[in-house]
């Protein structure tokens, strides 16, 4: 999608004031809610990122992705969206620049009261394309009521071996 001549000036001249150190923050994801305890959220992310990082830090520098606002633990959608306009507003506020929100959403949005549909072997199973759209209409606009602005979703991948550890991700 093409800039039009008055977004172009705005994104120039926000790059323009945007020290060195705010333009690289833009490379960087922190995965919100890490349990303080135990640094787990997933399998092995502990490994990755011992602990939740410190927002105040982050929200001063700047940000890329907020990675699984929703999806790190039960979270209610409507504290979870409100929390997130908190941190788009202290990221605009402190730096100019929001962040990508994103989440899991292989089977739907991968947080707590959303509808989960079924796998993507299942979508290829149906031989029905409008069905498979349909779906992924309503994985959008549940992305959307929660502000989320990328999903993490089904690969296009051809399985050549079962053993392989993401076939539940791939249509057929």
């Amino acid at each position: 999608m093409a800039l039009s001549s008055s977004d172009r000036a705005r994104v120039d001249a926000l790059l323009a004031q945007m020290p060195l150190e705010r333009k690289l923050a833009q490379l960087v994801g922190a995965w919100i809610g890490i349990d303080a305890t135990t640094g787990a959220v997933a399998p092995a992310q502990n490994e990755n990122m011992p602990t939740s990082p410190d927002w105040p830090t982050l929200a001063s520098t700047g940000l890329g992705h907020i990675t699984r606002l929703y999806g790190t633990r039960p979270i209610d959608p409507t504290e979870g969206r409100a929390a997130l306009r908190r941190m788009q507003a202290d990221l605009r506020r402190q730096t100019g620049v929001g962040a990508i929100a994103h989440e899991e959403v292989l089977t739907g949005v991968a947080t707590w009261k959303a509808t989960t549909f079924p796998s993507p072997p299942a979508y290829g199973a149906t031989w029905d394309p409008e069905l498979i759209e349909a779906v992924g209409a309503a994985i959008a606009e549940s992305m959307h009521a929660l502000e989320v602005h990328q999903g993490l979703a089904p690969l296009l991948d051809v399985v050549y071996d079962a053993r392989w550890g993401r076939v539940e991700e791939c249509f057929g």
